[in-house]
């Protein structure tokens, strides 16, 4: 069987573990002979990128509303890069994508069906998985300076709580992150295996 392109999203709370899961999936699919290309977003090499960071240091200030634009523009600036990809049957990690623009931006207290439109056309992830675990439990694993979003405690638990309340919504996987590393990997590997093998031949 062909392969044919494949998206895979990680979201979760700031600290969740996602970076370290994105990795440790890649290295197993490229084990399986898989093509793969790593995303996070925001990306702050891109001009946009660039205005998210400025923000998220307390160097501009924006309305919430302009911020959520900004994350979602900073998506479309790598939209053809991620269509190229999947023409090329890559498998891609995406570190954080569409999901989290909608999550914190419910939390922000802005409405899901706008952000959702500035989505909208985006290339859609095949599998979301998002890594659960409470903030309390978390702040151990950032060390050092950290920005605007991830030292509000208050967002950070909403943004929890509502990718719990929309994960069975939108079909998002929940996985227990609070865990160590390698029980979060095997239970990444296990879903993976699962929803990719009728496509993908994936053992």
């Amino acid at each position: 069987m062909a392969h044919t392109g494949y998206m895979i999203g990680i979201e979760g709370i700031d600290a969740a573990g996602k970076h370290t899961q994105s990795s440790l999936l890649e290295s197993w699919l490229r084990k399986k002979g898989f093509e793969t290309a790593n995303l996070s977003f925001p990306d702050y090499d891109t001009p946009i990128g660039k205005e998210i960071r400025a923000f998220l240091s307390g160097e501009r200030s924006y309305p919430k509303q302009v911020q959520h634009m900004l994350f979602a523009a900073n998506r479309w600036e790598k939209v053809e890069q991620v269509e190229e990809f999947r023409k090329n049957n890559k498998v891609i990690i995406v570190n954080r994508y569409s999901e989290s623009n909608i999550v914190y931006g419910v939390a922000n207290g802005l409405r899901i069906q706008w952000l959702m439109t500035l989505e909208e056309g985006l290339p859609k992830p095949d599998l979301v998985l998002v890594l659960d675990a409470k903030p309390e439990g978390l702040r151990s694993r950032r060390p050092g300076p950290r920005d605007s979003y991830e030292r509000n405690s208050r967002l950070q638990s909403r943004a929890q709580s509502l990718y719990r309340k929309l994960a069975p919504k939108f079909g998002w996987k929940l996985i227990d992150a609070s865990r160590d590393v390698e029980s979060v990997h095997r239970s990444i590997v296990g879903i993976v295996q699962n929803v990719m093998k009728p496509k993908r031949r994936v053992e």
